[in-house]
């Protein structure tokens, strides 16, 4: 197995601490990144995303670079690969740059709906030392999170292959939220299926309201993951075992 760092989204917490952990171990049990590192073997590193306001991030980053460089010293020889959701996603984009300026080549990156609200980090462009990545995004018609722009979206042909074969340069649009872009559907307890998801104020341009039932929530948010495993298969982010499994 390969050098894989994973740092995941946000969550809903403003502060960092105990409180904060356990909330976040719950919602994002399930999630891509997560589910990615823990099928990476003993050299797979998993953070948690940063609190609401951006902190922790900076720190994730450099643990990944410690993790990465340890590893290659210690005579580990796996690929680097490197996954990320939201503003971790924004992490490892920034942690491939860090990379490039070490001459350390990375072979893939997994983005899931990488949105760069972080003034300390840089995320536009995938540096070239990337060989390979694949993004997917959340629709805008989702009007979910509307005021988050996406990033890691350029790159260097010449040295980049980004997105799937004969298909180079797009990034992959799927109808749902931000969260169930990074396998955290929204949880439906206490509404019907059918009930159209309302992320709350300040969540998008208006009111938060966004155009996806929290039964296609959680139906594309498994697309996704269907979709992007062919990738992490074939770049050794999980065991090819996985490919039929969850």
């Amino acid at each position: 197995m390969g050098i894989l760092v994973g740092i995941d989204g946000t969550g809903s917490a403003v502060t960092p601490g105990a409180g904060r952990d356990r909330d976040y171990d719950v919602a994002f049990a399930n999630s891509f990144v997560r589910r990615i590192c823990n099928s990476g073997g003993p050299h797979a590193l998993y953070r948690r995303g940063p609190v609401a306001l951006g902190g922790g991030l900076v720190d994730a980053i450099q643990a990944g670079l410690q993790h990465i460089t340890t590893k290659r010293n210690s005579g580990v020889t796996g690929d680097v690969l490197l996954t990320g959701y939201s503003r971790g996603a924004a992490g490892v984009v920034s942690l491939a740059s860090r990379l490039n300026d070490a001459h350390i080549p990375v072979r893939a990156i997994m983005l899931f709906d990488c949105v760069d609200r972080h003034m300390f980090i840089d995320a536009e462009t995938i540096p070239g030392n990337v060989a390979n990545v694949l993004h997917v995004v959340r629709d805008p018609a989702s009007s979910s999170r509307e005021s988050f722009g996406n990033d890691g979206l350029r790159y260097n042909p010449a040295t980049t292959h980004y997105g799937l074969p004969n298909e180079q340069g797009r990034a992959y649009q799927f109808l749902c939220t931000h969260g169930g872009m990074g396998g955290c559907p929204w949880n439906a307890t206490g509404h019907a299926p059918t009930d159209i998801i309302n992320e709350g104020f300040g969540a998008g341009w208006w009111d938060g309201a966004t155009t996806i039932t929290y039964q296609q929530d959680a139906a594309v948010s498994a697309q996704v993951w269907q979709f992007v495993r062919p990738f992490l298969t074939t770049h050794g982010f999980i065991p090819q075992a996985a490919r039929a499994g969850a």
